[in-house]
């Protein structure tokens, strides 16, 4: 059972999460009304509650009302990204480029979300003003001319051409940049759908609270033993799932930032590190074949493992998958179709929990 402490915590950060999503999409969630901006809304408050429930056991929370409005607004953004999956498209393309080229790369630092990118050479360097950013997004073409492409059609860009326009992008930026920004300022150009407002949503308004801060690192002992309850729930949940759910799920789970503003792997790391599943047995449950794993060391530029029995090992490191390559194991024709599977498993999942909590309230 949990803890009188742990509820009134998790009751406190649900609140805020409900009260940051019913702003946000302009609906009252105990409403009567059965519209699909109101069903959104449910999906995405569900999906909060999902992340709160994991975010608890990863450290004491010293503020709840900033670190759960911060999960929420994120969850808002899963929602939108969703809505406009050319902006996600699109950053997956500049993921592969800034993985691939040695020019070029992204890393994290604490306190800030997200990747940032930039020249090799810049890592050292700090964020690009906000204003640069913004007259970028307003008007791309402020860049050099002879950056901007010939053909403002993706799918003509080749890597010296991305390279062109990278390059007069961070000439103009004089300074490393959010890569969702940067996404952004190539969607306007681009006429990607969504690009203004995906660059501006993870603005937080006041009344959300602050922006969640990494909370202390040591988590109460009673507190992580009723997550870990929860956990091994949710786990037996997932391996009941039809594998169509599994695979979206697990290659490319959502994300919440750890302490120390480090990356975890979401859903699967958290399994591993508290003992409720090891890597073998994720391995069995993803299950894949001797094509797969040709496909995935191919398109993810691996070294063939000499032991095949450590072909999973390499994959692991790897993790998360874009959603295009997970398409192409599950032989779909769109990462749409990815990300629709995975919302239908998250919600699944999200309503388990539900009917896990009324039971043992009851």
């Amino acid at each position: 059972m949990p803890t009188d402490d742990t509820a009134v915590l998790f009751a406190r950060m649900d609140a805020k999460a409900r009260d940051v999503v019913e702003k946000r999409f302009g609906v009252r969630l105990d409403s009567a009304s059965s519209g699909e901006k109101q069903q959104a809304a449910w999906d995405v408050y569900q999906n909060a509650t999902v992340k709160i429930l994991k975010a608890i056991q990863t450290a004491r929370i010293e503020d709840p009302a900033g670190y759960s409005a911060t999960i929420a607004r994120n969850s808002c953004r899963d929602y939108w990204r969703l809505r406009n999956p050319g902006w996600a498209d699109l950053k997956g393309r500049l993921s592969r480029f800034f993985r691939k080229q040695p020019a070029w790369m992204m890393w994290q630092t604490t306190g800030q979300p997200g990747w940032i990118c930039g020249p090799s050479m810049w890592r050292e360097k700090p964020l690009a003003s906000a204003s640069r950013v913004s007259e970028l997004i307003e008007q791309p073409r402020r860049i050099a001319s002879s950056a901007l492409p010939r053909l403002e059609l993706l799918d003509h860009l080749d890597a010296a051409a991305w390279d062109r326009l990278l390059r007069g992008i961070f000439e103009y930026l004089e300074a490393p940049a959010r890569l969702d920004e940067l996404v952004s300022i190539a969607g306007v150009l681009f006429g990607v759908k969504g690009s203004r407002e995906m660059a501006f949503d993870e603005l937080a308004s006041p009344e959300d609270g602050r922006t969640w801060e990494p909370p202390a690192p040591e988590p109460r002992a009673d507190d992580r033993l009723v997550i870990v309850q929860q956990l091994r729930r949710l786990w037996d949940e997932i391996k009941s799932m039809p594998k169509r759910w599994v695979l979206p799920f697990l290659l490319n789970p959502p994300v919440v930032k750890g302490p120390k503003g480090t990356a975890d792997r979401g859903e699967v790391a958290v399994f591993t590190s508290c003992g409720i599943a090891g890597v073998a047995e994720i391995e069995a449950l993803i299950g894949f074949s001797d094509a797969h794993y040709e496909l995935l060391f191919r398109e993810l530029n691996l070294a063939p493992a000499a032991d095949p029995r450590l072909r999973f090992a390499a994959i692991w490191n790897a993790l998360p998958l874009e959603d295009g390559l997970i398409a192409r194991l599950m032989g779909l024709d769109s990462s749409q179709k990815v990300i629709n599977l995975r919302m239908v498993a998250k919600n699944h999942l999200a309503q388990s929990l539900v009917e896990e909590k009324k039971r043992v309230a009851h």
